[in-house]
């Protein structure tokens, strides 16, 4: 059987690797320290929103408590809307 010689490569170019580079000066290596602050800022992130939509639900339901007449009245069009569309 033949052996086959490996190719000889012109000595400018040099093989490079995608996943095992050693320098941290590409784009992975400066967005490695930004991700990392994101995702560990994502919890309280999504706490806020979280808190800021059950908060204004909240004032929502207190103002219809409040004035019973505007949560009759809703009911009162949204059934209105549902039998006409019906």
């Amino acid at each position: 059987m033949l052996r086959r010689h490996p190719r000889r490569r012109h000595p400018a170019l040099k093989e490079r690797s995608l996943t095992g580079s050693k320098n941290n000066s590409t784009l992975a290596g400066w967005s490695k320290t930004p991700a990392k602050k994101a995702t560990a800022a994502l919890p309280g992130v999504i706490g806020a929103i979280v808190s800021s939509l059950l908060k204004s639900a909240g004032s929502v339901a207190v103002w219809l408590a409040k004035h019973l007449w505007a949560a009759v009245l809703a009911l009162v069009a949204a059934a209105a809307v549902y039998y006409r569309q019906s």
